[in-house]
């Protein structure tokens, strides 16, 4: 079956509300977009509002979430956050693409799978080239960057004295 990335829809409540449960505590750290106990509809305004670039926070950038789905199954298998573009503050341990798979779908190889094709709506949007972190102990997701391109420029320290590692993808 195909992957394909997507956006938010009324239609795909049910799968974001397993989705984020199966995630987790995780999902307060990686997306822009979400946060605790807010409505699928409050979500998918905020979503609106974030894609568009209006009503956002102050120092937020235009970001574009989207699920990564595969043909034929009503599961979000992952998501994946898009910068329409960066700050110099995102510089230091953030960049365009934020990732996380679902918990039971993780080693299928869907994380390598949406890079690809967020970097091909990169392309399209015409971000480039385009920096992908982690943080240093994550070698899976270090892996998936690699496989999609990426080369290691640095590392540095975020606030909160995580270690992370910066990767930039020529398109």
């Amino acid at each position: 079956m195909a992957l394909y990335l997507t956006t938010p829809k009324r239609r795909y409540r049910r799968a974001w509300e397993q989705f984020t449960q199966e995630l987790g505590k995780d999902h307060t750290r990686i997306f822009v977009l979400f946060e605790e106990k807010k409505a699928y509809w409050q979500f998918l305004r905020k979503w609106k509002n974030f894609h568009t670039g209006r009503h956002l926070p102050r120092g937020a950038v235009p970001v574009t979430e989207y699920f990564l789905m595969e043909e034929g199954r009503p599961k979000i298998l992952g998501v994946v956050n898009i910068c329409h573009r960066i700050t110099e503050d995102m510089l230091a341990t953030d960049g365009h693409i934020y990732y996380a798979v679902a918990p039971s779908e993780r080693r299928k190889g869907y994380a390598t799978q949406q890079l690809r094709l967020a970097l091909d709506i990169c392309r399209e949007m015409g971000i480039g080239p385009v920096l992908v972190t982690c943080d240093r102990d994550n070698i899976a997701s270090a892996k998936v960057i690699q496989n999609n391109g990426g080369v290691l420029e640095d590392e540095r320290m975020s606030g909160d004295g995580r270690v992370f590692q910066r990767y930039w993808i020529t398109l």
